[in-house]
């Protein structure tokens, strides 16, 4: 599927439904639209009918609004984007509405609490472009540019604790990185962000589809208590869900 291609036919479809006025061949066009947005939310693992209800007024004459359809895709690296298509029970007026969500306003409350299960000075919540099958921090507590910089772009061939995980799909645990040799390259950057030990966990849902990664950082040589993971499993939960889909909160 050629993502440009898809992207094309979205502007022409939405540029075809600003002048069209014959009802019938206007909801037309938005059934064709949201077929070309869905497609755009199986790329990247968005689900193609998340629901949300806005009370809102026609735009045009004021009149009561009806959700025909909607349909909802990820914007790598950190945006929900779910559109929804109303019709005007008066003047059948068709009105668009793209409603964005940053999905790291919601994962930073998530990863200060995971952090606080664990007992973390540091950690970061990453998304995963199913484009460049790449992981992006979406939010982060306790780092500096220097971090942010060097793992801004994670792969399954990195050996970091995060490239590992999304590698095996499971947690990984670096008790001490001074005596993991996968990190022997990355020693100056751990030390200089002030960690020894490290865990990532995979976000992923019931169909053993990844959607990023929760780590955690710590000051010293560590390795969590599996009651510790109990704890921290129903955040990892929420932030998989937050990042599927755009309604949750």
């Amino acid at each position: 599927m050629n993502r440009t291609v898809v992207n094309f036919n979205i502007e022409r479809f939405r540029k075809l439904l600003e002048t069209e006025t014959d009802g019938d061949k206007r909801r037309t066009i938005i059934n064709l639209l949201v077929e070309e947005q869905n497609k755009i939310a199986a790329l990247d693992g968005a689900p193609a009918d998340a629901q949300r209800r806005l009370d809102k007024p026609c735009a045009k004459c004021g009149g009561r609004l009806s959700i025909l359809t909607q349909s909802s895709r990820f914007r790598p690296p950190h945006d929900h984007v779910l559109t929804t298509y109303f019709e005007c029970s008066r003047c059948i007026h068709i009105q668009i509405d793209d409603h964005v969500t940053p999905a790291g306003e919601h994962l930073d409350d998530i990863l200060r609490l995971a952090m606080a299960e664990v007992g973390a000075s540091k950690g970061n919540i990453q998304l995963l472009d199913r484009g460049s099958q790449s992981l992006f921090i979406a939010t982060h507590r306790g780092f500096d540019r220097p971090f942010l910089e060097f793992f801004r772009s994670v792969s399954v061939a990195d050996k970091c604790a995060c490239g590992i995980a999304l590698r095996e799909q499971k947690r990984i645990i670096v008790e001490d990185v001074d005596g993991d040799g996968d990190w022997t390259p990355m020693l100056g950057v751990a030390r200089d962000a002030g960690f020894r030990a490290v865990q990532s966990t995979p976000l992923i849902g019931r169909d053993n589809r990844v959607a990023g990664m929760l780590s955690t950082h710590f000051d010293g040589p560590h390795c969590p208590s599996e009651d510790d993971f109990k704890r921290m499993a129903r955040h990892v939960e929420r932030a998989f869900d937050i990042i599927v889909d755009p309604t949750v909160r």
